[in-house]
């Protein structure tokens, strides 16, 4: 293999890491499978080799404490997160201390988990912009959330379920993104109009500089991506409803609760939502790519590009291009999945076409296409 992964521990997200030794395998998931799909916290799952574990226990594993999975050498963070659940498998013999076929198995939670257990208590928040109130749940919460995307402005509301809600249904309003698993305990909103324009291409005829070979690509033509009506409510304003030209009843309705700040914000929205999914699409869905058929010319943990760090966390938000059978195609990445033994490593990541993102982007080859795509909403 070209990286050798590696797991490491700390008490402290900036305390000294020390490696966990005997990696066998694990499995990363950042991100969403589908654009419409609700966000959850990036996972991970580790298995290892623990022959000396029932001697001396590694006692700080434990739920809480820090975990990070990097390439060769400490190379670039795939996965920032927590413990959330650890367990071992005692096997037969067990001779002078060491159990070797002894295995621990941690799983991983990231930090938007952290909102998904946190009340909000009936916390007030004021009208503001995006940034505003996204300043407001770090200061309330205590858990570090950034945003890309400053405007539009939010309605209030009264937070009476979770923060992990509160942020899910802010992301909807805005048609944004959620980066969960960065190193520095930070949850980031990804605007929708900063998309950030990877280097990697993937090809079906073979890597070189730059470009990705896969060896899976799935078409699909998804019934969550096919509305006639859009209904968008808001949270203190009537709903907007809006039906394609043409279409009978029944109706394939979608419907979203936002915190649109006017009736009119919430009709742009529905609008734009109905433009995107009012037509049924067979389209790319996601790719798989084998670390080891890349050879020298590795680079699927570089896919995104976050605050100058790349990470396969990084990676959602990303525009790529795939090109299949002489055509090319314009996707972007809604998460991806990370599965590693030590014979190989295989990325698949989720996609969203091009045309389900059909809004304006200055200076962008792609959606900066006047007439093709909406400046805002």
């Amino acid at each position: 293999m070209i990286n050798e992964y590696r797991a490491y521990y700390s008490t402290t997200v900036d305390g000294s890491y020390t490696q966990l030794s005997n990696l066998v395998e694990f499995n990363v998931n950042v991100g969403r499978r589908h654009q419409l799909d609700q966000y959850n916290t990036a996972t991970a799952s580790l298995t290892f080799r623990y022959p000396t574990g029932f001697a001396s226990p590694i006692t700080q594993l434990v739920a809480g404490t820090f975990i990070r999975i990097t390439g060769t050498d400490g190379g670039f963070i795939e996965y920032s997160g927590v413990i959330s659940n650890v367990s071992v498998k005692y096997g037969i013999p067990y001779a002078g201390g060491v159990g070797n076929a002894d295995y621990l198995f941690i799983d991983c939670e990231s930090w938007f988990a952290s909102l998904g257990r946190m009340q909000g208590n009936g916390y007030a928040m004021a009208s503001g912009t995006t940034l505003e109130q996204v300043l407001i749940a770090t200061a309330q919460t205590g858990v570090q959330v950034t945003s890309s995307a400053f405007t539009p402005t939010l309605a209030a509301t009264t937070i009476n379920t979770t923060w992990g809600d509160w942020l899910n249904r802010t992301a909807m309003t805005i048609n944004g993104r959620l980066i969960d698993a960065a190193p520095n305990e930070q949850i980031r909103l990804r605007s929708p109009f900063n998309l950030y324009q990877s280097s990697v291409s993937f090809t079906d005829e073979g890597p070189g500089t730059g470009k990705q070979v896969y060896n899976q690509i799935n078409f699909q033509s998804l019934s969550d991506n096919f509305y006639t009506q859009v209904t968008v409510t808001p949270e203190s304003f009537g709903a907007a409803t809006v039906t394609k030209a043409g279409a009978t009843t029944p109706y394939r309705t979608y419907q979203t609760n936002t915190y649109s700040s006017s009736t009119s914000q919430a009709s742009d929205l529905a609008q734009y939502l109905l433009n995107n999914y009012g037509t049924s699409k067979f389209a790319i869905t996601s790719i798989s790519a084998s670390e080891r058929a890349q050879g020298s010319y590795f680079l699927l943990d570089q896919v995104g590009v976050l605050d100058s760090l790349p990470g396969i966390y990084a990676a959602v938000g990303s525009q790529i291009s795939v090109v299949f059978r002489g055509s090319t195609f314009i996707c972007v990445v809604e998460g991806c999945t990370v599965t590693g033994t030590p014979e190989d490593t295989v990325y698949t990541f989720h996609l969203s076409g091009a045309d389900l993102n059909a809004y304006l982007i200055l200076d962008n080859p792609t959606f900066g296409k006047l007439n093709e795509n909406r400046l805002a909403y």
